[in-house]
């Protein structure tokens, strides 16, 4: 698909059409703009809470939020795109709080594609939850050095292994600091279990590229210039130019999950 081309989109027994918009420079990922379904609408707000919730589980089409992020199947990536549906399920008891919801599968209709394309079948992809929060590799280093971040994800690789799954994509870019939690996304590269493996491997490998960051940033704050006056042989000689502190936060590798949840 192309950015703000108009698409359609058949979500079981709902079907509407909605621009998209590319969230990520190289891959299908796309923000979605959902039109509200006033009847739905009109529904949620007079059902009882335990309604509600059983009737958004089990037609979750009718009920989709107004942002939604939607993952397209790549055709020369078939396995990482069904490993993504099948973990979702697996940790299904963790939708919403330390993994996206996944509220299911859709056929979308692409016209520029089919142009170009000998198949003129609908492209498979998945709707997910659009998480608002900023990827760990963009916090600053002060927060990302926080020792409760680490047990934060720690506690969520406890839950991957609970849950039969292993990761497998152990890079900073992939969680995400939501208010006062952490989120995991993407899920492409994820696998069952195997009774003889576990995450505490790729923990490691995050806590090392922390440590990582912490030093680069480290080295980046040795190298600034000092404010002050230059003395040469007890002469004044120039001023000194500044340069930014490193305390701000940075954003000048990889995206941010946009604002606005899916992995």
């Amino acid at each position: 698909m192309e950015d703000d081309e108009d698409c359609g989109i058949k979500f079981s027994f709902r079907r509407f059409r909605v621009p998209v918009k590319r969230i990520y420079g190289n891959r299908n990922v796309f923000l979605l703009d959902v039109p509200p379904n006033l009847i739905a609408s009109w529904l949620l707000f007079w059902m009882p809470q335990l309604v509600r919730s059983w009737l958004q589980r089990l037609l979750p089409e009718w009920f989709l939020p107004t942002s939604v992020i939607l993952k397209e199947r790549n055709p020369n990536k078939a396995d990482s795109y069904e490993n993504e549906i099948a973990t979702y399920l697996h940790l299904r008891s963790l939708q919403g709080t330390y993994i996206p919801r996944l509220f299911g599968e859709v056929a979308v209709s692409d016209p520029h594609a089919q142009r170009y394309q000998i198949s003129k079948r609908p492209t498979p992809a998945i709707l997910l939850e659009n998480v608002e929060g900023v990827s760990l590799h963009n916090l600053p280093i002060k927060e990302l050095g926080n020792p409760r971040l680490l047990e934060e994800l720690q506690n969520i690789y406890t839950l991957f292994t609970k849950g039969g799954v292993i990761y497998r994509d152990p890079r900073l870019h992939n969680f995400l600091r939501v208010d006062k939690r952490i989120v995991a996304i993407d899920f492409e590269f994820s696998r069952p279990l195997s009774s003889k493996i576990t995450n505490e491997d790729e923990l490691e490998t995050l806590k090392i590229e922390i440590e990582k960051r912490k030093r680069q940033a480290q080295g980046a704050e040795l190298e600034r210039p000092v404010q002050g006056p230059v003395i040469l042989n007890g002469l004044r000689v120039r001023e000194s130019s500044g340069t930014t502190t490193h305390d701000k936060q940075r954003g000048d590798e990889g995206p941010v999950y946009p604002r606005g949840s899916a992995t």
